[in-house]
Parts: C-alpha cells; sequence; structure tokens
C-alpha cells in the first residue's frame, strides 16, 4: 500500500519556564521533506520512526513527510509549531493519493494559540485526504485524549508500558488495524470514557501490571481490535487534562462504549493503589542510608526533564552532602556553565564551583562545592529502551565522595553507561540519583538492591496541588472528591 508517514512529538509542560522553539526539535530530532535537513537521523533505529520501520518492513511503499521530536518543555511558539504543521500537511497534500497515513503524536502536545495539536494535525490531515483514507495515530501513554483526535482519526493507538517499551509492538498493531480498514476486511468504531483522574501509573508493579496485563488479553477478542489506557499528563494545563480508556471495535460502537465505560470504571477504582507515591528528598536519603547494602536507586521525579523539568535542581544533592552520604553518585545536573568551567579545570583539577540552581526558584539554590575533576567526554551516549542517544559534551567532578555528572545538554536518565563512561562503576555505589521518573526503571532495576521515588520542589511532581490549574476542567482527583461521571458523556 502507498502509506503517507509523519511524526510530531512534543510533551508539552504549561508550567515549565524552558522556551520551545525550531531549534529545540533541531536540538534533538529533526527531518523536513522539503530541505531534507535531518536525512542522516534515518540511518539508525529511533523510536520517533516506529512507524515509519513498521511499514518499510511489511513492504509497504512510505512517504515521508515531517519527523519531529523535542525534549519535553514549555508549549511550542506558534509560529514555529504552525511551520512545522504546515510543512507537515504540504507533504501530504503532495503525497495523494494514498491508500493510509500513519501519524505519530504525543497526546501532550501544546503551542501558544493551541491546547490540542494533535486535534489541530489531525483536523487538518482530514480536511486534505477526505473521509474515506484511513488515518491511523499512535501516542504516548501520557496523552490528553480529546473529542477533536476521536473525531478525525479512525484508530488511536497508546502504548501500554510504562516505561515505554512496546513502541515498536503497538506500531504493528496499529499498521495492521490500518491496513485492514483499507482493505476493508474492519469497520473500526472508537469510543473514549474520559476519568477526572490525575496521577503516574508505573506498569511495573501491582496492581497496574495485573490491569495492564487484562487489557492485552481483550485484543483481538470478540470483536474487540484495541484498548488503550490513557495515562494524562498532569503537566499539561487544558481543558481535557486526566485519564481515560480508549476502545476500538470492529463494526460495534455499542460494544466499544460498553467496554470503555467498564474498563474505566475498574481504572478509576484502582487509583489509590496505583498512584505513584514518593518521599521528599531528605527522606529518600535516609531510607537510601538505612540499607544495609547498594546500590539504592533514588529516582528524582520532580526535576525529570522528560516530563519538561529543568534538570537541574540541587534539592537531593543538597541532602546528599547534608548527611555526607558519601559512595554517591548523580546524574545529571544540566550546567552548561559549569561544564565549561569544568573542562577548562582539566581532569584531575580542583575548583570552586557554583552549580546548578539557576533556571528558577523550584530549581534550588546553587551550591558552592570544592569539586575535583574526574572525567570530562566530549562526547556521551546513554541506551534509551535499546537506542543510542547522544547526551553530548559531559563531565563527572567529585565532592565530599559524591560524584556529580554535569551535562551540557538537558536529558532524563535512562541507562547506567551516563556514569560508567566517566570510570563511575554503577554496582560499586551505595546511592544512586537519576533526574528520571521510571524509564530509568528498565536498565536499573536489575541492579538495585532498592528503588526510591523522591519529588522535592519541582516542575513535574507527584503533588499536583502546586499546579496553578487555569484551564483544566474540576473536579479532579487527587485534587477534589471526585465522583467517576464527573465529566460526564463519553467521546466516540
Amino acid at each position: 500500500m502507498r502509506i503517507y508517514s509523519a511524526c510530531l512529538l512534543h510533551e508539552s509542560n504549561s508550567f515549565s519556564p524552558l522556551p520551545t522553539n525550531l531549534d529545540s526539535y533541531r536540538e534533538y530530532f529533526l527531518y523536513r521533506p522539503a530541505t531534507g535537513e535531518g536525512r542522516q537521523l534515518f540511518d539508525s533505529p529511533r523510536h520517533d520512526l516506529a512507524l515509519r520501520e513498521a511499514a518499510l518492513g511489511k513492504g509497504h511503499q512510505v512517504i515521508d513527510g515531517v519527523y519531529c521530536s523535542a525534549v519535553p518543555s514549555a508549549p511550542t511558539n506558534r509560529r514555529d509549531y504552525e511551520t512545522l504543521r504546515d510543512e507537515m500537511m504540504g507533504a501530504l497534500r503532495q503525497a495523494m493519493p494514498l491508500d493510509a497515513v500513519l501519524l505519530f503524536l504525543h497526546g501532550a502536545q501544546m503551542a501558544e494559540g493551541y491546547d490540542d495539536c494533535e486535534g489541530d494535525v489531525l483536523r487538518a490531515a482530514r480536511a486534505i485526504v477526505g473521509p474515506n483514507i484511513p488515518i491511523g495515530v499512535l501516542l504516548d501513554l501520557h496523552c490528553n485524549i480529546t473529542p477533536e483526535m476521536v473525531d478525525h482519526a479512525d484508530v488511536i493507538i497508546a502504548c501500554k508500558e510504562y516505561p515505554h517499551t512496546d513502541f515498536p509492538e503497538c506500531s504493528e498493531n496499529l499498521l495492521d488495524l490500518v491496513t485492514r480498514l483499507a482493505a476493508r476486511q474492519i469497520k473500526p468504531a472508537m469510543a473514549f470514557q474520559p476519568l477526572p483522574l490525575l496521577g503516574f501509573f508505573h506498569t511495573t508493579r501491582q496492581p497496574m501490571r495485573g490491569f495492564v496485563d487484562r487489557i492485552k488479553a481483550l485484543e483481538g477478542r470478540d470483536g474487540i481490535l484495541s484498548v488503550s489506557l490513557a495515562h494524562g499528563f498532569p503537566a499539561g494545563d487544558m481543558a481535557h487534562l486526566g485519564a481515560g480508556v480508549l476502545v476500538v471495535a470492529d463494526g460495534d460502537q455499542e460494544r466499544a462504549r460498553r467496554l470503555a465505560e467498564e474498563l474505566g470504571q475498574q481504572f478509576f477504582a484502582l487509583r489509590q493503589e496505583i498512584s505513584a507515591l514518593s518521599v521528599t528528598a531528605e527522606e529518600a536519603v535516609d531510607l537510601a542510608l538505612a540499607e544495609a547494602a547498594g546500590p539504592v536507586v533514588i529516582a528524582d521525579v520532580s526535576d525529570n526533564p522528560g516530563g519538561g523539568a529543568t534538570g537541574d535542581s540541587t534539592h537531593i544533592l543538597r541532602a546528599l552532602l547534608d548527611r555526607k552520604a558519601g559512595s554517591a553518585a548523580l546524574a545529571s545536573i544540566w550546567d552548561p556553565v559549569a561544564l565549561d568551567l569544568i573542562r577548562k579545570a582539566g581532569v584531575g583539577g580542583r575548583l570552586a564551583l557554583r552549580l546548578g540552581g539557576k533556571v528558577g526558584p523550584l530549581s534550588g539554590w546553587p551550591l558552592d562545592l570544592d569539586a575535583e575533576v574526574v572525567s570530562v567526554r566530549e562526547q556521551t551516549f546513554q541506551n534509551v529502551l535499546g537506542e543510542s542517544e547522544d547526551l553530548g559534551p559531559t563531565a563527572a567532578i567529585r565532592c565530599a565522595g559524591i560524584d556529580i555528572v554535569v551535562a551540557e545538554q538537558r536529558v532524563q536518565i535512562f541507562g547506567p553507561e551516563v556514569f560508567s563512561i566517566h570510570g563511575i562503576e554503577p554496582a560499586s555505589r551505595h546511592i544512586l540519583v537519576v533526574k528520571s521518573a521510571q524509564h530509568f526503571h528498565a536498565a536499573f532495576s536489575p541492579i538495585a538492591r532498592r528503588i526510591v521515588y523522591a519529588s522535592p520542589p519541582g516542575l513535574i511532581g507527584n503533588d499536583f496541588s502546586h499546579y496553578p490549574y487555569r484551564k483544566a476542567q474540576r473536579p479532579l482527583w487527587p485534587l477534589d472528591r471526585t465522583p467517576f461521571a464527573a465529566f460526564g458523556q463519553r467521546w466516540e
């Protein structure tokens, strides 16, 4: 089949102080067919290209549109979002005639003047291809699904795992459904049950693990084509903020409605048990030190760049220093100015260094350290769920027995190689601190004696009462005492 494929990914944090523009995408991943910019990015596997690779793997003819993604931050400025959208739609218009359209979108992207970028993109795509060409959409599970998204897509699938290890599998599933629809073998009917629910839900632990497994077992039986859990993205302040259940049934709208409501009730009933729990920075360090051996991995949830945080928070590092923790390592502090000074001091050098705490009040106070330079790397890589990610220049410094990785780029930590590349052996440390909410789990859990989730002040923590919501519908649990039906009708 002749299939158009494109990708536009950004998890937009309404409360982030970090601007997002075209260069933000260029720094991470940007391919523009009109200019050929970024063509070399196709040379290695990337999750951004999962739909494209699935279609090519099945022998389909793929016409490439724009592929772009940026590290989570504030909503994209209006001009650059419209530029990317219009280039994506221009490539779609030129690609006609088509058998199908495959779009990899995030589900929580916002821009200045656009609270629902996915709905906006899908409305524009539908206007170009008309009612008869199937549009399939792959989403991150941290999506805030809107009526416009459901109205203009034929099939929507969100990944099911957190960490997101299943994008390749979900891409294959979406491709199968969309090509079957194009061949008139199925007739998808979608229903979405919104839930007045905020939270982060780890699929690595029970009872969420069992709930996801039960949902997966429903697919392919009794006319159910797909079931997706939308976890929502709590830092995206928009009218349709919240979790939900999306069901795709074959030709049976009522079946999709009933199952979406039934699973939505089950999801909502589990909210107390499945919500991620966290402690303060000081409590996290105390819990780690109480363990007889390590490594104890402390996840700095609130300063996770993967959710739009700044990556320069000093709260947990200060707690380590105050408690003279020793035998600890932290990755990473985003501080290009400090990194430049570290480079100039050189390996083995010592310097008085003011580190972190630069972007805003939630980053904490900068720390004044007497630091020894342990390692400097002009290029650093980490394994991101099977893909190699270039982290750019990094360095490691040591202060009071604590090793600290300092980075030029703002990155979420996925794998222990960010330590080992600097000669820091992760398994030998009593405490490892990573700026990540959950994606670290896949690589670190095999070596961790214990995992502790810490949520000091920050831009993406588990305490949603700090978010100054203006647009979100209320009531929302856990901010309010909330009935299941607070959001009213399902969307179809």
